[in-house]
């Protein structure tokens, strides 16, 4: 099996496949200055966005379609998954995303590996013309299913693409349960969302206890390849610490996530910053970008431990299992989370995680085991416990042999995570009309 796992990169050059869409793109770009100027949009025997009609080649790919919908496709484990999911679906579904919110796309080009059919709507058309547009692309390409992931448009425009096609299944991926995110939303539509995915059973206990109808929710828990990508045998320690600059006898504290205020990264250095001013040896290593970097950059210097900070932006996909071995320990200081990919990897790798209590940790880090947990409202309680591992070799190198295991222990296997999307979602047709 493919796994984007393995090959996702999180830095890419604009491939082939890109440039091809971006070209489609280009067209449609076209289209909607015709239809701002008020121009015809077609000729009389022509229908609107007559630049989606299908292809030949299209025509002949008998795989039922499915229309992806996404606020965006930035960095972010939501979106690892995703990739990770359609790669795994593409045998069976001919696969279109669409986007609705400005902002990175910094993993579209990897998606562009998945399939060439991708349209980010604030780039093509006014907010005002995006239903019709969609409902163009389903029409045009007969969809039988939706697949979302965080899309406040999906949420708002389902009963109307209901109506439109009645028989159009709905699936629906919760990454959180926080009641003022998605959850509220999910719940307000729950009547049109055939399937509700949950990544965690405390978001499933949350959909079914909100009110989501009976035999809609499925609870999937998220998986990483910890046989192949994800493993420490036969890594080189010293060279992963290398790359990044870091001596062998340092005591390494890590963070991974997206420069935002859900992830907070200035809890982060509050947990870190007294543990480097007692401990000579210890270093940050921090993986990530996004709106709080500048405000990050200006906290580590304040705080005076800049000079000690090794700050990368993004990073390829195949590099994340050398940061981790880099890594003494992984701090997650988020406000809220379903159950993180790092967490799991970084546990996969023999990395132990220092987290707040969000999402599913507390079924995953046992506390002294295999890392660390304390109430979101106090992050600053990990200080103590990890600065207590700094200069205890032996105590640090237990919670990572119980850190690999506890992953082994669960069955967080990518492949079972897989075999269940694709079950959920195998298509109701007859083989003659599978690829």
């Amino acid at each position: 099996m493919t796994r984007t796992n393995r090959s996702l990169p999180l830095r890419l050059g604009w491939t082939a496949l890109a440039k091809s869409w971006l070209r489609k793109l280009d067209r449609l770009r076209r289209l909607a200055g015709r239809l701002e100027r008020g121009a015809p949009l077609a000729a009389a025997n022509q229908e609107p966005f007559s630049a989606l009609v299908r292809s030949a080649g299209n025509l002949a790919d008998l795989r039922p379609h499915l229309l992806v919908l996404v606020p965006w496709l930035p960095i972010g484990g939501a979106e690892v998954l995703l990739a990770d999911i359609l790669d795994s679906l593409k045998a069976e579904w001919r696969l279109s995303i669409v986007t609705t919110e400005r902002g990175d796309q910094a993993l579209a080009p990897a998606f562009a590996a998945i399939t060439t059919e991708i349209y980010h709507l604030p780039d093509l058309l006014d907010r005002r013309h995006w239903f019709e547009f969609v409902a163009a692309l389903m029409a045009s390409r007969d969809s039988k299913a939706i697949l979302s992931s965080g899309s406040r448009f999906l949420y708002k425009n389902l009963k109307r693409i209901k109506a439109r096609f009645p028989a159009i299944r709905s699936y629906d991926i919760l990454h959180n349960d926080a009641p003022k995110a998605h959850l509220a939303s999910a719940l307000r539509a729950t009547l049109h969302i055939d399937r509700l995915i949950a990544v965690n059973e405390r978001i499933g206990r949350s959909l079914t206890g909100g009110g989501a109808r009976s035999g809609t929710v499925a609870v999937i828990p998220n998986g990483v390849d910890y046989e192949g990508v994800f493993n420490p045998h036969g890594m080189d320690r010293a060279a992963a610490r290398q790359r990044f600059g870091i001596e062998e006898d340092t005591f390494v504290i890590g963070f991974v996530g997206r420069m935002s205020a859900e992830k907070r990264p200035l809890a982060f250095l509050t947990v870190a910053a007294p543990i480097l001013a007692t401990h000579p040896n210890a270093r940050l290593v921090v993986l990530g970008d996004g709106p709080m970097a500048k405000a990050f950059g200006d906290a580590a210097e304040a705080s005076g431990i800049a000079d000690r900070l090794h700050h990368v932006p993004r990073l390829d996909r195949s590099a994340m299992p050398q940061f981790y071995a880099s890594c003494s320990i992984l701090v997650m200081s988020s406000l809220i989370e379903g159950t993180p990919l790092v967490m799991l990897e970084a546990l996969a790798m023999g990395c132990p995680v220092a987290s707040t209590d969000v999402g599913d940790a507390a079924l995953i880090i046992r506390e002294g085991i295999n890392g660390f947990i304390v109430p979101v409202a106090v992050p600053e309680d990990l200080t103590p416990r990890i600065a207590s591992l700094v200069d205890d070799t032996a105590a640090l190198e237990r919670m990572r042999a119980a850190a690999r295991q506890s992953i082994i222990d669960t069955g967080r296997s990518v492949n079972a995570m897989l075999a269940a999307y694709r079950a959920l979602m195998r298509p109701e047709f007859p083989a003659r009309h599978r690829r």
